[in-house]
């Protein structure tokens, strides 16, 4: 794990240093939203997603954070970005905490908050147009649309205060949260240009890997402080959202959290030593409910 802690401060300075150079500037007018851009934008966070465009380049023969993932990385952090402000918004989660600090909307007001979200979304598109690939365009694209997060946002919305079934849990988890951290692997296989069976196998991680990543958030929601995830902790049981924990309980969602850890191991194990990283990546993420 200190292996990985080191490579995940790698992650974030190099997809930082990037942000740092693309993103518009404060003093650039209008100033108001290219400085809610960056406030969300620098907030913190782990930067898996681009850790994960990193591993899975990597893995597949590329070197480590150069130009073409990075630029990836960071689209994927701004397009992750974009649906933390709008998740935090009154109209749908009302959260006021984010990253352990007051989310875009307290500090901007709703109607920047949403141009805010919009903006970091439409540029991180420019950015990934920039590597030239349209596979890696069209893979964001199923990852965001109506059959993506979108989709897993609306049917989230719809199930608020009503008793769903394992079936529609995992239909929102695999959609709004899985689908993003599942196409961060295939673009960073993309860019190294992998073949069919490589992307197959990668796609199979990043399915599990994305869930894993999910249920351990339901987890840590009941078990955690708000201190210690930086957000409001217990929201989901207030807001009665559906989750993992409120379908199956607390421990079968932890034993189905390892179940899928070791389903994305074993979709890479043929990687051999290419794929440590990933793997480590999979531990990490599940071990936080540990």
């Amino acid at each position: 794990m200190t292996q990985l802690k080191e490579y995940l401060e790698k992650c974030s300075k190099a997809v930082e240093e990037t942000l740092d150079e693309i993103l518009p500037k404060e003093t650039q007018y209008p100033q108001t939203i290219h400085k809610l851009m960056r406030y969300s934008t620098f907030a913190g966070g782990k930067r898996i997603r681009p850790a994960l465009v990193f591993a899975a380049n990597e893995a597949c023969g590329g070197k480590f954070a150069n130009k073409n993932a990075c630029l990836a990385g960071s689209a994927i952090e701004m397009l992750h970005t974009f649906s933390l402000i709008h998740d935090d918004l009154p109209c749908m989660d009302d959260d006021d905490l984010r990253r352990g600090r007051p989310t875009a909307h307290k500090v901007f007001g709703e109607g920047i908050a949403v141009l805010g979200g919009d903006a970091l979304a439409i540029f991180a598109y420019e950015v990934m147009a920039r590597i030239g690939n349209v596979k890696i365009i069209e893979e964001i694209s199923k990852a965001l649309g109506t059959n993506g997060m979108i989709g897993g946002q609306v049917v989230d919305i719809e199930s608020e205060g009503k008793k769903v079934g394992l079936e529609t849990v995992e239909y929102i988890h695999k959609n709004k949260t899985a689908a993003l951290l599942r196409a961060s692997v295939i673009i960073g296989a993309l860019i190294a240009d992998a073949d069919e069976k490589t992307l197959a196998a990668l796609s199979e991680y990043g399915d599990a890997v994305g869930l894993a990543f999910q249920v351990v958030d339901d987890i840590l929601d009941i078990i955690s402080t708000t201190e210690e995830l930086g957000k409001d902790a217990g929201s989901d049981a207030e807001n009665e959202k559906a989750t993992y924990p409120s379908i199956v309980g607390l421990e079968k969602s932890k034993e189905y959290a390892k179940e899928l850890t070791a389903k994305a191991k074993k979709a890479i194990l043929h990687f051999g030593e290419r794929a440590q990283t990933l793997e480590n990546i999979a531990d990490y993420l599940e071990s936080r409910i540990n």
